[in-house]
């Protein structure tokens, strides 16, 4: 049963179409950065948090670390963001909060 703000299961359609334009926005963002840590770095997935806010799990499969991986993002947040904002062709970009996934989690 569709959740009341689900609408039939356009709303969930439309993110998960927003998550997979975001993940491919990302893949190109980082394939082309400048932050060897970054061009190292793959996006798993995206999953909404909430309204304009989305879940980025990345791998790290060069093991660069925990802290270094996040830092370049952090560093490069506004970069992504307006990497994302021009892919998806919205006006208003969504936030957007990183973690990192093991590789192993990965290899299923």
């Amino acid at each position: 049963m569709p959740s009341s703000n689900d609408r039939g299961g356009r709303s969930s359609q439309k993110t998960l179409q927003l998550c997979a334009q975001v993940q491919d926005a990302l893949s190109y963002a980082l394939g082309d950065s400048s932050d060897p840590v970054l061009l190292d770095l793959s996006v798993e997935f995206v999953e909404p948090i909430s309204g304009g806010h989305l879940l980025v799990s990345v791998v790290d499969s060069h093991g660069h670390g925990l802290l270094a991986a996040l830092d370049a993002l952090d560093r490069a947040r506004g970069y992504l963001r307006s990497s994302v904002a021009e892919h998806i062709h919205r006006s208003k970009a969504p936030q957007l909060s990183f973690t990192l996934v093991p590789p192993e989690v990965c290899d299923d």
